[in-house]
């Protein structure tokens, strides 16, 4: 009985992805995605470079659902012919808290930086010629709050 409940719940969380993914696609703009934008933009961003000729572009570090300090690196793969590199990074209510630009490289430090405890997502987006060519989607990680000394 359970498994068949899941099951069913399995068939209608797919259905409900494929038509939310065909109204994206259906919607999504020739132009590259702004990296500053969440929401509906975020699914464009997550079908962007799900092509297959699409170079692919993951997130390294923090890690995906990862939970602790605030991350002093950002890292991911790099992306062949991209000349830079955007960050954003979001809190849980759907608010841009930080971004960087023009990274050169496929990994960041952070020097300004800061976060309160709590739930927040991050993307990368390559870029060549003032245009996206490959955006990662969303990646979670938490913040926990320092432990106390005793």
């Amino acid at each position: 009985m359970i498994v068949e409940q899941r099951r069913r719940t399995v068939r209608l969380a797919t259905a409900l992805g494929c038509v939310a993914l065909s109204l994206a696609c259906a919607s999504a703009s020739t132009k590259g995605a702004d990296p500053s934008m969440r929401g509906a933009t975020a699914i464009d961003r997550q079908i962007q470079g799900s092509g297959v000729a699409a170079p692919r572009l993951d997130h390294l570090i923090p890690a995906r659902d990862s939970q602790g300090s605030l991350p002093t690196r950002f890292e991911w793969t790099p992306v062949p012919g991209a000349e830079s590199y955007t960050i954003g990074v979001w809190n849980e209510i759907d608010m841009m808290v930080w971004r960087k630009d023009a990274i050169a490289t496929s990994s960041y430090i952070p020097t300004d930086l800061r976060l309160d405890p709590g739930t927040y997502f991050w993307t990368i987006s390559a870029i060549r010629g003032g245009e996206e060519i490959t955006a990662s989607g969303l990646s979670a990680f938490v913040v926990r709050p320092p432990n106390p000394q005793q």
